[in-house]
């Protein structure tokens, strides 16, 4: 009797022989088909890792790009807060230019009336008394303290409060 797959001189027929090559190359191919699904299989943790590194990534740039435009938003609202302070003392600034040039018209006025005033009393001193020649020399001593506060005061002149 003979065994299938097997001559009489007991080496393996054509067909046992194809057939333990087929099936050890069915092994192999079944052998790399299980390397070819790990590395599939590792390939795709490997991108869902990635894809969810990129998610967290865009996600805090996200925050970031939202955290600058609301320091942008607040850096302008500062500016515009800072030029309305600068218009108002600006404003005030020519506010008050305007009040010392007004105030300085009054000094000016003030001070040619006390002129006008100081030549009259000298007039009037001089048209009441007896003068000698040492005595034109000796104009300071006419007008003391007293005296111009008298002028002034007779004039009713008067300041505005600043």
């Amino acid at each position: 009797m003979h065994d299938k797959g097997v001559t009489s001189s007991g080496h393996p027929t054509f067909q046992a022989h194809s057939f333990k090559c087929f099936c050890r190359e069915k092994s192999s191919v079944v052998s790399s088909q299980r390397r070819l699904e790990r590395k599939l299989k590792e390939l795709n943790i490997t991108l869902d890792e990635e894809r969810q590194q990129h998610t967290e990534q865009r996600d805090q740039l996200t925050l970031r790009v939202k955290a600058l435009k609301r320091q942008v938003d607040e850096g302008e609202a500062e500016a515009e807060r800072l030029e309305g302070l600068r218009r108002k003392a600006i404003r005030e600034m020519e506010e008050m230019q305007e009040q010392k040039e007004a105030l300085q018209s009054k000094v000016t006025a003030l001070e040619n009336e006390l002129k006008r005033k100081i030549q009259q009393a000298r007039q009037s001193a001089l048209e009441s008394s007896v003068l000698s020649c040492d005595d034109d020399d000796d104009d300071e001593g006419l007008y003391d303290h007293s005296s111009i506060t008298s002028i002034l005061t007779e004039s009713n002149l008067q300041t505005s409060s600043c």
